[in-house]
């Protein structure tokens, strides 16, 4: 998670809240703990705890973003630990840019590593070589090598897999060879160099799936140049990155999707086409940078299905189509704001991460009398969308549930949400876990526009919660934001919006008055509240309802998504 990418313009704000979030999230200081994640680490937080070290200067750095730093070029080994002894089966993978890397350099990742020496390794060299190796107590065993251009000051993805008896590894997304894993059968993860200086960045472990007993048919060196076909072996969460070729044979739980014909597939819904009907385990589509211009649905019928855009920047991905309400439909009448939608999830257990969906339908150059124009529409259930960006004007976000008396949990982690009117609205119910959400100027100087349209069903005590947020706006005038409206779908009454924000940031543009009436339904009838807000746009007045310390306990991300069946994907 890169905001600082993301939001160049709220650097200071932001840096600020991200503080205070991985404060609440850490798990042994550096260790940010997700859902099915052993290990992750984004230096955001700009110590090194959590890691021991062996030899060299290591520090946090700053870069793009912060980076893990190892500064002296005259140390012939240093390496940096982090993880438990215990750990098996994983899969390790970081993002490393050598710094200096002299003919006798190197820069590695390693895995399950039983001691400061003895464990596998991935390595740069100079001369564009990079090995797949084992090491015990200095004597180093090759297992793969492959000729891939290593450049010094670029970044470049490293990941290794050791699941049973198969290791193997991949250089931005290139296999570079398999063996058997026989050195170590448990052990932490680390990075390393030798006489050569670099950072490390983005570091995610997770656990392996198991292997073959056997391993691939070639355990020893691979010939330099030469392309090794190892089979995947997928994880239980998918990587933010794309180093894991398509595998082989009928169990195929993963796919390619890329614009220049170089993955499985050339279009996110040929990909979700792809995925057994009945799935019953996570099928992971990696998808490689590029606007994909489609319109995608996720039907019922295929749950567990991830997407994840492979460079890890969600700028990188972009999922849009430009429908509205009003389009002309080919066959006669037009879409509705359901069928507006660029990107429908009807399949419960749904993940994103690091990709943007969009609407982008022009406003000005059309005049509809409905221009409601969705990016993302959801009606499933146990959803997941991290590092995520929601792109559109009027209704970008639809979140609702599979029907009036059905419950669509999802959780958005540091997402970006634009839009102006209604822009997140539905009867689902959501968390939104510091994430921005920004309200686009109209142009008026006093009603900008709607944060918020729930149309919670009255039996469901939890809609909408927006926890450690950033209410932003790009230029819309102060006072001239509302947080929210009530919406009765066609009128019905037992939609009683509910709706939560929390220790949250609010900009000056939203009103002192912030709830309004819709349709003829007062905002005074819904479940609006606030607790703890800051900044300019959260003075407390009498037509903003506060929660009291002894009510907010009932009104955390853990209330909202738990359900009849304990769900919690919260890190």
């Amino acid at each position: 998670m890169r905001r600082s990418r993301r939001l160049p313009a709220l650097a200071v704000a932001v840096a600020a809240l991200t503080t205070t979030l991985l404060a609440l999230t850490q798990l042994g200081g550096a260790q940010v703990a997700h859902a099915a994640t052993l290990f992750s680490d984004d230096f955001a937080d700009g110590d090194l705890a959590g890691w021991s070290r062996s030899g060299g200067s290591w520090s946090v750095a700053a870069d793009d973003s912060p980076a893990l730093q190892q500064a002296r070029a005259d140390t012939g080994d240093a390496r940096l630990f982090a993880g438990s002894a215990s750990w098996a089966d994983q899969a390790v993978q970081a993002r490393v840019k050598p710094l200096t890397l002299p003919g006798n350099g190197m820069v590695a990742l390693l895995a399950r590593a039983s001691g400061a020496t003895s464990y596998y390794r991935l390595a740069l060299h100079a001369g564009d070589q990079v090995r797949l190796e084992a090491v015990r107590s200095g004597r180093v065993t090759p297992l793969g090598t492959v000729s891939h251009p290593v450049t010094v000051g670029d970044w470049h993805t490293l990941r290794i897999e050791v699941a049973g008896t198969v290791v193997r590894g991949w250089v931005d997304g290139v296999p570079v060879g398999a063996g058997t894993a026989t050195l170590t059968a448990t052990g932490r993860i680390g990075v390393q160099t030798g006489n050569a200086t670099a950072r490390f960045d983005d570091v995610l472990v997770t656990r392996g799936e198991p292997a073959p007993t056997s391993a691939p048919p070639s355990p020893t060196a691979t010939p330099t140049g030469a392309t090794p076909t190892p089979t995947a072996t997928p994880s239980d969460t998918p990587p933010p990155t794309d180093p894991t070729p398509t595998p082989t044979g009928p169990a195929q739980r993963s796919s390619v999707v890329a614009p220049d014909g170089s993955g499985d597939f050339t279009s996110v819904q040929a990909a979700v086409d792809a995925v057994p009907v009945g799935n019953a385990s996570r099928y992971t589509i990696t998808i490689r940078p590029g606007t994909y211009r489609e319109t995608v649905a996720v039907p019922a019928g295929k749950p567990y299905v991830s997407f994840v855009g492979s460079t890890g920047d969600p700028r990188d991905v972009v999922i849009v189509y430009d429908n509205a309400s009003g389009t002309p439909k080919p066959g006669g009448g037009t879409y509705g704001t359901s069928g507006s939608a660029s990107v429908t999830i009807d399949g419960n257990d749904f993940t994103a991460r690091h990709l943007t969906f969009a609407n982008d339908f022009d406003e000005a150059a059309h005049d509809y009398s409905a221009e409601q124009a969705v990016a993302v529409l959801t009606r499933a259930d146990r959803l997941v969308f991290d590092d995520v960006r929601f792109l559109g004007n009027q209704d970008t976000l639809y979140h609702n549930s599979a029907s009036a008396d059905a419950v669509g949990r999802a959780y958005f982690r540091d997402c970006y949400v634009e839009g102006d009117v209604d822009f997140i609205f539905g009867r689902g119910t959501g968390v939104f876990d510091g994430c921005e959400i920004r309200s686009l100027d109209r142009g008026s100087t006093s009603n900008n526009g709607y944060v918020t349209a729930a149309s919670t069903m009255i039996g469901n005590p939890y809609g909408l919660l927006f926890t450690g947020c950033t209410l932003t706006t790009d230029a819309a005038a102060a006072q001239s934001v509302h947080l929210g409206r009530p919406w009765h779908p066609s009128g019905d009454v037992n939609a009683i919006g509910q709706v939560v924000f929390r220790d949250s940031v609010l900009g000056a543009h939203v009103k002192d008055s912030p709830w309004t009436d819709m349709s003829g339904f007062s905002w005074r009838d819904a479940r609006f509240a606030e607790y703890r807000n800051s900044g300019p746009g959260s003075t407390v007045t009498a037509d903003r309802p506060q929660l009291t310390d002894a009510q907010a306990p009932d009104f955390t991300p853990q209330r909202y998504l738990a359900g009849v069946d304990g769900w919690n994907p919260i890190p």
